[in-house]
């Protein structure tokens, strides 16, 4: 039988050909001999093998082969619909439930709110990560939070400060001590989903709700863009510059941000260099780390993007290295 790579993902949301990361992951991962399996992380629980007498069997309800299509095969023009792959038929593939140390290796590329649900996914990953390669390690994405672990490079970040169920007045009173004003993110939410600023002005368009907050210093140079860098095991593989749309600082693609190409700089390396020993610490093989301005602002652990777009724009496929390595660790 092949090996298997499962992909776990949010399935309510559709796979886009010319822009989801996933998508070339599993093509890459066909391309080298894979079978593909995909399935949601709120269909994966534990059961009791009665054979084994086990009771943290890790299984799925729900898991689906796919042949994944080329490119040039999806035709549909309304990309966020288009039929990406048919069912796989493969005798070998017929179950009713999936046992996850079945897989080779499973992507874990669910995307946020890291909710109660998801973390209870990585709980039963965590249970068999010494089993099957998992990508990334559950414990990390238990563990680290992808706003909050840039806390532990000071000295590369912007001011940042935590607050738990800010008032208003609270917000105003750290942004007095920035001439930009400060940035406020919820800590497990993704795409730029909820960000607000405050530059005392727009005191009364603020929307806060009872919930931890990370405020952080504006940095005026995210109107020249916010860069993305794609690492792997703690190596820079390649950067995309994401520009805001007009009147909005989100550099995001989810929320409008429209790719630019751009280099790796000294300082970008300088950035990668103090965080490889981490990463690779805590066998976060694939992250995603965003700079704006010189500082680093988050560390994308959970289901980093934008391989497309840098392949796009250096005419590079930034999933072949991630195979390679894939392929190296299994051997």
């Amino acid at each position: 039988m092949k090996p298997i790579a499962l992909f776990i993902l949010s399935t309510e949301n559709q796979i886009h050909p010319d822009k989801d990361t996933s998508y070339v992951l599993m093509l890459e991962a066909q391309k080298r001999g894979f079978n593909i399996l995909i399935c949601d992380h709120r269909d994966i629980h534990f059961t009791y093998n009665r054979a084994d007498k086990k009771i943290n069997h890790v299984i799925s309800d729900k898991v689906q082969p796919v042949e994944v299509m080329e490119r040039a095969n999806v035709k549909d023009e309304i990309m966020i619909e288009s039929s990406w792959a048919k069912d796989g038929e493969s005798d070998d593939l017929l179950f009713d439930q999936f046992d996850l140390t079945k897989a080779t290796v499973i992507f874990m590329r669910s995307d946020p709110p890291v909710d109660d649900i998801y973390l209870d996914a990585c709980t039963y990953l965590e249970s068999i990560k010494d089993e099957v390669l998992i990508v990334n390690n559950p414990t990390a994405l238990i563990n680290l939070n992808e706003k909050l672990c840039t806390l532990n490079f000071p000295h590369i970040i912007p001011n940042t400060f935590i607050l738990d169920n800010p008032s208003k007045g609270e917000i105003e009173k750290y942004s007095n001590n920035y001439e930009q004003g400060v940035v406020i993110k919820p800590l497990n939410l993704c795409g730029g989903e909820g960000i607000q600023r405050y530059n005392g002005e727009e005191f009364d368009s603020l929307d806060l709700k009872p919930d931890t907050y990370i405020v952080q210093e504006f940095i005026k140079e995210v109107e020249r863009g916010d860069k993305r860098i794609i690492l792997l095991n703690g190596e820079p593989i390649g950067a995309i510059l994401r520009i805001a749309k007009e009147g909005s600082f989100i550099c995001n693609f989810h929320s409008g941000g429209t790719p630019r190409a751009t280099e790796i700089t000294k300082e970008d390396l300088y950035i990668c260099s103090q965080i490889k020993g981490f990463l690779i610490e805590n066998d976060i093989f694939f992250a995603g780390i965003d700079i704006i301005g010189g500082k680093l602002t988050e560390i994308n652990i959970t289901s980093p993007t934008c391989v497309q777009e840098i392949n796009r724009a250096n005419k590079v496929k930034l999933e072949e290295n991630v195979l390679d390595f894939i392929i190296n660790k299994l051997n």
